[in-house]
């Protein structure tokens, strides 16, 4: 069956963690899998318009983000961006003034 999902015009967020290490930084090895496996489902260029990691409670160390470059890198087309624990915290913040849905979707256009 064919991804509706992977299509332009779809900005996704996918939330991710570690569990080899719960509040630290994400694993690399975890991370590279997780975007091999990602990019595995791109294979017949059926991509988003963007894609969006959110590490809501790991860190992003110097090799994770290193990783997650080269995967932006990869794929200039795709609006590709990552946030770890203490950009989601950030986030959530902003996320509690407002007040309504069209709020909550102009706001993440924006991000």
């Amino acid at each position: 069956m064919e991804s509706k999902v992977f299509n332009i015009g779809n900005y996704i967020w996918e939330c991710k963690s570690s569990h080899s290490d719960p509040g630290g930084a994400i694993d690399p090895k975890y991370l590279e899998r997780a975007i091999a496996l990602l990019q595995s489902r791109w294979e017949n260029r059926r991509t988003p318009s963007g894609y969006y990691y959110v590490f809501p409670v790991n860190l992003i160390n110097n090799d994770g983000r290193r990783i997650l470059e080269e995967f932006k890198y990869s794929y200039t087309e795709i609006d590709i961006n990552y946030y770890d624990r203490d950009n989601f915290q950030g986030l959530i913040q902003e996320l509690e003034k407002l007040s309504d849905f069209e709020s909550l979707v102009n706001y993440l256009k924006s991000i």
